[in-house]
């Protein structure tokens, strides 16, 4: 509570200033305009859902916001301020003087709530040491899973009236409190709660020149991560499983740019160019454990150690009248020379992380056109070539290539408005993926594919006082050659919205969109032949929305808004089978599952807004939310699965129902 009334005393002493120098506006050359707001909202919600408040706080509480704009000569302030709640709220103020110098400091922080009420066997909970005691659930330890994000900083632009400027900038962000993570050892304990509290220090130097026909810059950032948990021990004892969590690391990157304007034909050249570092080290002592923890250990610290560099060209010209195009080059590089780890009882073929660290060289290249054709017709069409080299340190100090994928894509667009009451757009690209011989099982995103996709969308407006509009959707990806994993993809997307100015009182709105996907894979599910699929799984996602709002004048100073808002997901997988293999290789058959990832939301909006002046009104409103969700995953949901496998309870209870009433005074100036 001492919190909130905090937060609206910032609110109210940030606004107070803004409404006195308002008042004296006149007897000043200071100009000043903005808005203020404050409120208070009572909510009633059950089942205390975290996913009714994953990203937003609400709760019972006293809310307001702040937007200020002032000027003085070249000067100019801008200030917003924006308090939804305890853990949610955000403040920013920008300023400067044009042309000499420009500022910008802010200030966010918001709760990200994953579950309220968790249980877990282990106690400890928000330490590196967890011990558990799973015999009687009764007993368990209970906590919330949510994460405190904070974020603050600012940045401070000087250019005295030249074309020289210098921009230089900070920030930290923080997180705190606890995450799931998921720990499997003898004893499998499927979330378990990681302590979380870290912090990243950004600090950025940028100089550059602003010509007429030249701009060039140069940028050096620095980042730094810290982790006060390097580690998370969790099991019957003490030390049964260990997880190394995320480690200190330092990134540092420079970057150029440079911009050519006016050269022949109406050409741009544009030419960037960055090299980046990534760096961390970890310990055996760092987690509290030694070399003979481990057999065969061929070091006692990782390095990791990942180097960037990216290369860009492109070039827009307008060759002809009626016709622009841009050509373009991108390079990208990462090279991985982390440390190769081996371990294992068998020192002469033992197991390592090599095929683990990762690097890969892209390049990718294409063109844009476009034509102004007559008609008030414009067609665009273009190519682009992406070729991405993957390799791995399985080679140890050698790096192995791994796999190669080469894209073709072309794209075609036409655009029409020569009705004045109606606008038609319609676009195809395809692309064709072409990849080396790859093992079995493979990534289907690293597989040959073929796709295809249609964009067409219309705005009518056939009378004055009607606006409608249709977009249409369809995309279909086929993995050509691929054996283990996804065959097809098909995504198709309709929406229609209107809008109708029924009177001069009356507005009335609404939406209708429909999206269907439906995905095709082959399953592996005997380690003995993992080439030959065992089994067909299909899944189908029908995805249904529509909306309508109206918004009535009722007199001069009393408007009233009403919305209602419906969203339905229906998923379904389904097994077929391959050959006679009845029982799918797995020893029993599987059956169709009718409630995948299924929900309904239902949204009711009312408010009535009164306004005594120009400056000052009132808003009374009132919001209904209900979320219903069905899934397989969490049907006759359970704690303890057997003596070996625990639940905490970790998006176990996602339905909720609420009913939210507030009141809101604005006043501008």
């Amino acid at each position: 509570m001492i919190k909130k009334l905090y937060s609206a005393v910032i609110l109210l002493s940030l606004a107070a200033p803004a409404m006195v120098v308002a008042a004296e506006k006149a007897a000043s050359d200071v100009e000043v305009h903005g808005i203020a707001e404050l409120g208070a909202r009572t909510v009633n919600e059950h089942n205390d859902s975290a996913l009714f408040q994953e990203f937003r706080e609400l709760e019972d509480a006293v809310f307001g916001q702040v937007q200020l704009d002032a000027f003085m000569g070249a000067y100019h302030l801008q200030l917003d301020a924006d308090i939804q709640g305890v853990d949610d709220q955000s403040y920013q103020i920008k300023g400067g003087d044009y042309g000499n110098f420009k500022y910008t400091f802010n200030y966010d922080e918001m709760r990200h709530n994953y579950t309220f009420d968790a249980i877990t066997p282990f106690t400890g909970v928000g330490s590196k040491h967890l011990v558990a005691t799973p015999d009687d659930p009764t007993t368990w330890t209970k906590f919330d899973y949510e994460v405190e994000h904070q974020n603050y900083g600012g940045e401070i632009e000087l250019s005295l009236h030249s074309p020289f400027y210098i921009n230089i900038g900070a920030d930290k962000q923080k997180q705190n409190d606890l995450r799931p993570y998921s720990i499997s050892g003898f004893f499998d304990f499927k979330e378990t709660p990681e302590p979380i509290s870290n912090n990243t220090d950004n600090l950025h130097l940028k100089g550059g020149y602003l010509g007429e026909s030249l701009s060039a810059s140069l940028t050096g950032s620095l980042s730094s991560f810290n982790n006060d948990n390097r580690y998370l021990y969790s099991g019957l004892f003490t030390n049964d499983n260990i997880a190394v969590l995320p480690p200190d690391n330092d990134y540092n990157k420079l970057t150029a740019d440079l911009a050519w304007r006016h050269l022949p034909i109406n050409s741009v050249l544009a030419l960037s160019g960055s090299v980046a570092h990534l760096k961390n080290d970890v310990k055996l002592s760092n987690i509290g454990l030694s070399a003979a923890d481990f057999t065969n250990l061929n070091r006692t610290k990782f390095t990791g150690d990942i180097d960037y560099t990216n290369a860009a060209i492109a070039l827009t010209s307008q060759p002809l009248a009626k016709l622009d195009s841009k050509i373009y080059y991108r390079y990208t590089d990462k090279d991985n020379s982390s440390s190769v780890i081996a371990f294992g009882s068998d020192p002469a073929d033992p197991s390592t992380n090599a095929d683990l660290l990762m690097s890969y060289q892209q390049d990718d290249a294409g063109i844009d056109l476009t034509y102004r054709l007559p008609y008030k017709t414009k067609a665009e069409a273009g190519y682009e070539y992406l070729k991405k080299d993957r390799s791995s340190r399985a080679g140890g100090d050698e790096v192995v290539p791994t796999e190669t994928t080469k894209d073709d894509s072309v794209y075609v667009q036409l655009k029409n408005n020569t009705l004045d009451w109606m606008t038609a757009k319609v676009r195809y690209k395809h692309l064709e993926r072409n990849s080396d011989e790859l093992g079995a099982p493979t990534p289907f995103y690293y597989q040959d594919q073929s796709q295809d996709q249609w964009k067409l969308g219309f705005d009518f407006s056939p009378v004055e006082s009607v606006d409608l509009g249709l977009d249409f959707t369809y995309k279909n990806i086929d993995y050509d050659h691929s054996i283990d994993t996804r065959q097809n993809d098909k995504r198709r997307d309709v929406y229609f919205d209107a809008t109708w100015r029924a009177t001069k009182i009356a507005t009335l709105t609404g939406f209708a969109g429909f999206e269907k996907v439906d995905t095709d894979a082959n399953r592996i599910t005997d380690s003995a032949d993992p080439i030959n699929s065992s089994l067909t799984q299909a899944i189908n996602d029908d995805f249904w929305a529509y909306g309508l709002a109206a918004n009535v004048a009722a007199t001069d100073k009393l408007t009233f808004n009403l919305s209602w808002q419906y969203q339905e997901s229906d998923g379904e997988v389904s097994f077929g089978d391959v050959g006679n293999n009845v029982n799918f290789g797995i020893g029993l058959p599987l059956e169709d599952i009718k409630n995948s990832d299924d929900y309904t939301k239902k949204q009711l909006g009312a408010k009535a807004i009164y306004a005594f002046d120009p400056k000052l009104k009132i808003t009374l409103g009132y919001l209904y939310e209900k979320f219903e969700y069905k899934d397989i995953n969490y049907q006759n949901y359970t704690n303890v699965v057997d003596s070996s496998t625990y639940y905490s309870g970790l998006y176990a209870n996602p339905n909720y129902e609420a009913n939210i009433g507030y009141l809101v005074a604005s006043y501008g100036f």
